[in-house]
């Protein structure tokens, strides 16, 4: 990889910034082979890290719950005010019981016969 005092100049000159050899890619400052490199690397470090990333999400997505919830807010959505110490808003809470509702009935489709279902 080239030196910060080149990166400008390759950068300028449409040259690789990373190998300094060969013409970059159009709308990119890397040429196809270290863009390749590049993607590589990237899919190897996510596969290597993946468990401490949905970790640090877990605790991220926890710590935003616990702080909407305190302030009364919709842990879904978190625009609009909760009535009666419940967790959602009711616009949320309609689509989250229709989503659920679709679920329910996809399943009681795929498993029962149609003369035994009660709507």
């Amino acid at each position: 990889m080239c030196d910060s005092s080149n990166y400008e100049y390759y950068k300028k000159h449409h040259i690789c910034v990373r190998c300094g050899q060969e013409d970059a890619e159009r709308n990119s400052t890397l040429c196809f082979r270290c863009r390749i490199k590049n993607r590589e690397s990237s899919i190897n470090y996510y596969r290597c890290h993946k468990e401490e990333r949905r970790e640090k999400n877990r605790i991220k997505s926890k710590n935003r719950y616990n702080k909407l919830k305190e302030l009364g807010l919709c842990t879904s959505c978190g625009r609009r005010h909760t009535k009666n110490n419940k967790v959602c808003c009711e616009h949320c809470a309609t689509k989250i019981n229709e989503r659920n509702r679709k679920k329910y009935l996809l399943y009681v489709y795929a498993t029962r016969n149609i003369a035994e279902i009660r709507i």
